[in-house]
């Protein structure tokens, strides 16, 4: 069966705490007897629960190294441009892919080559067509505008992202030239980009093969790294498209070719808002793209690193500096040839996730509707995710959808009693009837 998403759950490890409830940006997440679920429709893989779960409740399952290099014929891994912010700027790329190649895989390649041929093309397209574009690289704001966002997937390019751009083309390069079916997989920072293994965004299915977790290799690497020595550090030169890795790297070298207005965020949270101020139309037309990323800092901010994401932005930044000193340029050079080789355009149209809140049934939604205002009515609008929903609204929806009960509200409990209470306090100071009649008669006696 097809796994659906890559944030899982361990309900053992569940403390009912609702930390994840409150930073969830789809509020996909419920406590119910003390055990959180999650309501897979609505979860995008952002790995906000992750982050916030001090029990390590939640987590993701990646592809593990001894598995790949056991079963698979011809492994070959993509880098991704954040992979090199693990590591010390002092520590070449080649050596890093030599201790990679050591590990069982048969062929290493760099996503950023890709990355920087994604950016050429996305100026050509921008400057061939009018209107504002968001990236899509980020699988995350993808999956975001598409759940709740669905006005703007007009406004998203419809360009591959980098990694499934330099996958189509290695397994098309291994077929005509070497007649080999390799298996590809990727060093992911994040689960949402292990998702896309297997629900591929605006393409049938994805070039990949599986994704292996930055934090499931990169010991095994570093260990290495001390007992490599090369013959030469000579060799192609990483490209400065490693900037892709941080935050603002993709509008960074936009405009080293032109000057054109572009907007970065990064972080769920202020990417949410963005989307929001562009819905309303509060953000002027002359911005013409925007690089929207899930984790903060970009990339490197991904939960599957391992190194602090500030020490990261060092360490990229560093390197950056170093491979500017070799090429002797501060631009990434704008015109490549082999950028024919690349096929940019997404096969198939992104849609919005159809995804109904109430009944499937529109006289039963419209019912449900109704008892929906009556519920939220009563509630006392405080948020506090006490319930183990995320407001009370969604509180109101779990409620009148059967999966809660009012007294899972605190406060909506406390008033029953409250009211129970004064009820058995009337009663106690009342007589049943037969013993009412007897006094009333020794009353009159």
């Amino acid at each position: 069966m097809t796994r659906k998403h890559s944030v899982l759950l361990k309900e053992e490890k569940c403390e009912g705490c609702t930390n994840c409830v409150k930073g969830c940006p789809t509020k996909a997440i419920r406590v119910h007897q003390g055990k959180a679920w999650i309501k897979e429709d609505l979860c995008i893989d952002c790995a906000e629960c992750i982050r916030a779960c001090e029990y390590h409740a939640k987590y993701t399952k990646t592809d593990q190294l001894e598995k790949i290099v056991k079963t698979s014929d011809y492994p070959v891994l993509l880098i991704p441009p954040s992979f090199y912010s693990q590591f010390s700027a002092e520590i070449s790329s080649q050596k890093i892919k030599k201790a990679i190649q050591n590990l069982g895989f048969r062929a290493v390649f760099d996503v950023a080559e890709a990355a920087a041929a994604l950016s050429r093309k996305t100026l050509d397209f921008l400057n061939n067509n009018q209107g504002s574009y968001i990236s899509t690289s980020c699988p995350v704001i993808v999956r975001l505008i598409k759940l709740q966002f669905p006005d703007l997937i007009e406004m998203l390019i419809p360009l591959k992202s980098p990694v499934e751009l330099i996958a189509e083309r290695i397994e098309r390069k291994f077929k005509e030239e070497k007649n080999i079916n390799p298996d590809i997989f990727f060093l992911t920072p994040c689960p949402a980009k292990l998702t896309t293994v297997n629900r591929a965004i605006g393409q049938k299915e994805s070039f990949l093969s599986g994704a292996i977790g930055v934090e499931n290799i990169y010991q095994k690497i570093y260990e290495s790294l001390a007992d490599i020595e090369l013959k030469t550090e000579a060799g192609r030169v990483i490209t400065l498209a490693t900037i892709w890795g941080s935050e603002g790297g993709e509008e960074g070298i936009l405009k080293s070719w032109q000057e054109l207005n572009t907007l970065s965020v990064s972080g769920i949270k202020e990417a949410k808002k963005l989307l929001n101020e562009i819905e309303r139309n509060n953000i002027p037309d002359a911005i013409r793209y925007f690089e929207l990323t899930s984790c903060t800092n970009g990339c490197i901010g991904g939960v599957l690193n391992v190194i602090n994401p500030f020490q990261a932005q060092f360490n990229l930044e560093e390197r950056i500096k170093k491979i500017r000193e070799i090429t002797q340029a501060h631009n990434l050079d704008f015109e490549k040839d082999d950028d024919q080789f690349y096929n940019f355009a997404l096969s198939e149209s992104i849609t919005a996730d159809n995804v109904s809140k109430l009944d499937s049934d529109f006289k039963k939604a419209m019912q449900k509707l109704e008892q929906l205002q009556k519920e939220i009515d009563i509630l006392p609008g405080l948020d506090c995710a006490a319930c183990g929903a995320p407001d009370c609204k969604t509180f109101a929806e779990d409620v009148v959808n059967g999966r809660a009960s009012r007294a899972d509200c605190i406060f909506m409990l406390r008033k029953q009693l409250g009211k129970l209470a004064d009820d058995l306090s009337i009663l106690a100071h009342e007589l049943p009837p037969v013993m009412a009649s007897q006094k009333e008669e020794s009353d009159d006696s």
